[in-house]
């Protein structure tokens, strides 16, 4: 292997049989040696320095770190650091059997998938943390943990900002549809999608649009404070659990959907999320591939589409279905069947945050309604519908708008 120079090696003893070193990066040195390669153990840290990091060969990141001492690759502090990919022959970043690996601070564009996670030889992909990457003018998906028969654990993705993909075009894409060949689609679960701006994932080269996806037999994931517009296809979808942990879908804003704003089939809580301006259903569920609409909780959601609720109904539903607590701008469609229970949802709202004097104050059944608002901070004694708690002095959180939602 060709050395790298310069390196500042920093060695911190973390115990008495073992070291982690921080290794200091340039595009001038032969980075690519170095992620992709054998070398990093638990607890090292690769610090890249500002550039554009380019290379023509496949880029496979494989390093496994552990509980206490993940492996780090992060951009220096302050510094712009760019991967971009000559060409959309191959996925800018390839990351394959990594553990315990935390990924942060760097842009990425130019290729086919901006980073595509799989397994590699008997080493699932666990634990894995993408925290503030700027995914941006890829050929595919920005991110996808999609391989076929593929189990993905405790993925964390947090602070990234994607927009401007194409081919199918998916913000994230986890979980995998059925194989070719008959096997079992992969999926994820234990996971966090959290604080994430997504937005113009349209036009002509995108096909779909998904803003984040969790596929068929995907369970326990938390998908939260996430900022979605511009879409083809729906915001946030969400198929079925097959009877596991329910996914949690809290405080997201969608607006400018091609589609609908969030569909969702079955084994999901679905609670002050706020949503409007959709082409489609504000909130949609049906049934989608093995999952049949049931065991869902739609609570105190505000949704100003034209169209706000719809669900249809199977002969049979998968359990039961609760509809409480939604200020709604359009209609509710909701089928008259057995099992599914509506309680204090109101219609004809306009505004997302109620007004002096809206019907909304004071409106919802208690026993359904949430610890907190869309702003993550305690509704208290407040009965309010919809996403909010009323403030008669105002909105004391984020005001909606292009870009990250404040963190609560």
């Amino acid at each position: 292997m060709k050395p790298i120079f310069p390196l500042v090696i920093a060695c911190t003893a973390l115990a008495p049989s073992a070291e982690a070193k921080t290794v200091e990066l340039t595009p001038k040195d032969d980075w690519f040696a170095v992620l992709s390669g054998p070398s990093l153990q638990p607890g090292d840290e690769i610090v890249l320095a500002a550039g554009t990091y380019t290379d023509r060969r496949r880029l496979a990141i494989g390093h496994r770190g552990s509980p206490r001492r993940p492996v780090t690759i992060r951009a220096a502090t302050g510094a712009r650091v760019v991967f971009k990919r000559p060409d959309a022959r191959q996925n800018t970043i390839n990351m394959e059997g990594c553990q315990f690996l935390v990924l942060k601070g760097i842009e990425i564009t130019g290729g086919s998938a901006g980073i595509r996670i799989s397994g590699k030889a008997g080493h699932r992909p666990r634990f894995i943390t993408l925290e503030n990457l700027h995914i941006h003018h890829v050929g595919g998906v920005a991110v996808t943990a999609n391989h076929p028969g593929e189990i993905y654990e405790s993925l964390t993705f947090r602070g990234n900002h994607i927009h401007h993909t194409g081919g199918h075009g998916e913000g994230f894409y986890l979980g995998s549809n059925n194989a070719a060949d008959g096997s079992t689609n992969g999926y994820i679960f234990n996971s966090v999608v959290e604080n994430n701006y997504i937005h113009h994932l349209t036009g002509s080269t995108v096909s779909q649009g998904d803003g984040i996806e969790l596929k068929d037999g995907s369970y326990n994931n938390i998908v939260r404070d996430n900022v979605i517009h511009d879409t083809n296809y729906p915001g946030i979808i969400v198929y079925g659990t097959d009877g596991k942990a329910p996914n949690v879908l809290e405080r997201n804003v969608i607006w400018n959907t091609g589609d609908n704003g969030i569909q969702a089939a079955a084994d999901a809580v679905i609670r002050n999320n706020i949503i409007y301006d959709t082409r489609g259903d504000g909130l949609h569920c049906r049934n989608h591939q093995s999952a049949v609409v049931g065991r869902l909780k739609i609570l105190h959601n505000t949704i100003l589409s034209r169209s706000a609720i719809r669900i249809v109904a199977p002969k049979k539903l998968s359990g039961p279905v609760l509809v409480a607590g939604n200020a709604a701008g359009g209609s509710l469609r909701l089928p008259p069947v057995p099992g599914v229970k509506y309680v204090a949802n109101l219609t004809g709202i306009t505004e997302l945050y109620p007004g002096a004097g809206s019907k909304c104050i004071g409106a919802a059944e208690p026993a359904y309604v949430p610890s907190d608002d869309f702003n993550a901070g305690p509704r208290g004694p407040s009965m309010d519908v919809g996403a909010y708690r009323y403030y008669a002095a105002g909105n004391r959180g984020w005001t909606i708008a292009p870009g990250f939602k404040a963190r609560p």
